[in-house]
């Protein structure tokens, strides 16, 4: 079951998925979900929790979620253009949480971080927008050598002890 509570903010969302925790933050433009005991700082920590890694064309807004568990997810229709960890459809809907997805505009690339699908939907943990003159192949060298410095986790739990 996924569940989705909008933060005072408005620029954090906590979300549920499965048995783990992720916390949707916007931090100097790019969009970042992140496990809630420890946060990826570096491109090799994303690469080794990814599920699934990709470079996207933004084809249009798709649905805003507005009522029930997943209220305030954007959702846009992508096509996948490479994929360099896991799995994407060629044609796949990624959700973002509304505050963050402004971001976003169609016609445009980005690198993802996807987890899902959940009810049909990808749900993103990180976004960055590709600047025009980088290539396909520069990105996937990119994560070939992020995947390839096999980053270890430091353990940690999401579950505070009490005082």
């Amino acid at each position: 079951m996924n569940k989705i509570v909008i933060g005072a903010t408005g620029l954090a969302l906590v979300a549920t998925v499965g048995i783990g925790g992720y916390v949707y933050l916007q931090q100097d433009g790019d969009v970042h979900v992140e496990a809630l005991c420890n946060p990826t700082q570096t491109d090799a920590a994303e690469a080794a929790r990814a599920q699934n890694l990709a470079l996207v064309d933004v084809v249009e807004r798709g649905r805003l979620v507005s009522k029930g568990p997943d209220a305030g997810m954007q959702t846009f229709k992508v096509r996948t253009l490479a994929v360099y960890k896991g799995t994407l459809p060629t044609e796949a809907e990624v959700g973002l949480p509304e505050a963050s997805a402004a971001k976003l505009q169609p016609g445009s690339r980005y690198e993802v971080s996807v987890l899902g699908p959940e009810d049909g939907t990808w749900i993103a943990r990180f976004t960055r927008p590709v600047p025009a003159g980088k290539t396909t192949d520069a990105l996937a060298a990119h994560w070939k050598t992020e995947i390839g410095k096999q980053f270890v986790e430091p353990p940690c739990s999401d579950t505070p002890t009490a005082p």
